[in-house]
């Protein structure tokens, strides 16, 4: 993709979070970002039936989760020796539609909408991906380093950028902190961007006055572009929580489940999968338990109190 192109469609999705805010305040329904280059969703019925249907959210932006995920999903279609569809949709709760009709098999989803698919319609636990030596992330409130916000307290009245409604780091994890404080309307106004790395650039060019975002995506975005530390000033880090997972349609075959889930775990032994890891941005996969996600579960309980 040319340099200009990429500029063009940046300028689309700051000038889609713009609008979002202009207008939204307490009293409005929620105004939703349109992410211009949403990477077009194939019908699971077009492949065959043995292809493997893989789906995710957005997350980072459009473009980069397709980059970060085909050559992960390359290599399950390798090593199972089928077809595998990647289905990209752009909201968490699309997501979890798809795993409960059972119109997908596999997905890659936030920890919250693990707890919440696996309480409602058996969602399974496949691995969960290690990063930077931890099965864990946290929730990041990051405000405009030219505002004087330097704590919560201080953003009382002012505009908020949230991820997605599902997601811990980018929502849930800053709904529980404002729930005493007024819950929304302790905001001025507030948008969801659906992606960390927008709700980064909401910040740091001033379209809204502070976020929520995960701490590998600041990281990894302070890391390739340095100067926003001059924009950008973290004022406070959640608990830690368990990674987002793959899980499984309850609906999956026991065959199908294991052999995924073997594959994934075996990624680190090879040299193809070690490539699909690190473009992924995981060292590995692992298996864990269920109550591995409590923490995310007494965070939804808390947020429903």
């Amino acid at each position: 993709m040319s340099s200009t192109i990429r500029w063009i469609l940046t300028l689309f999705t700051i000038i889609g979070i713009a609008l979002s805010l202009i207008g939204c305040s307490k009293t409005e329904p929620v105004k939703y970002v349109t992410l211009s280059n949403l990477e077009p969703v194939s019908s699971p019925e077009q492949g065959s039936k043995d292809t493997l249907r893989v789906a995710l959210a957005v997350g980072l932006s459009p473009t980069q989760s397709i980059a970060k995920y085909q050559t992960l999903t390359t290599y399950l279609s390798e090593k199972l020796n089928r077809p595998v569809e990647l289905i990209q949709k752009k909201t968490y709760k699309e997501v979890d539609d798809l795993i409960e009709e059972g119109n997908v098999d596999i997905a890659f989803v936030c920890s919250s909408s693990y707890v919440i698919g696996h309480e409602k319609f058996g969602e399974r636990l496949i691995a969960v991906p290690i990063t930077n030596g931890s099965p864990y992330y946290q929730s990041v409130i990051i405000a405009n380093a030219n505002t004087d916000i330097r704590n919560w307290s201080q953003l009382q009245g002012r505009s908020f950028a949230f991820v997605d409604p599902q997601s811990t780091s980018g929502a849930l994890y800053a709904m529980s902190q404002v729930k005493e404080r007024g819950g929304l309307n302790y905001f001025k106004s507030y948008i969801y961007t659906y992606g960390h790395s927008n709700s980064i650039a909401a910040v740091r060019d001033r379209l809204v006055d502070a976020a929520a975002v995960d701490n590998y995506t600041l990281t990894s975005a302070l890391a390739s572009s340095p100067q926003l530390t001059n924009t950008i000033r973290i004022i406070d880090n959640s608990p830690e929580y368990a990674n987002n997972p793959v899980v499984a349609s309850p609906r999956l075959d026991e065959q199908t489940y294991l052999a995924v889930q073997a594959a994934l775990i075996n990624m680190d032994q090879d040299s193809s999968g070690q490539d699909a890891l690190k473009m992924a941005g995981y060292e590995r996969f692992d298996l864990l338990e269920d109550n591995f996600y409590g923490s995310v579960r007494h965070l939804l309980e808390l947020i429903k109190e």
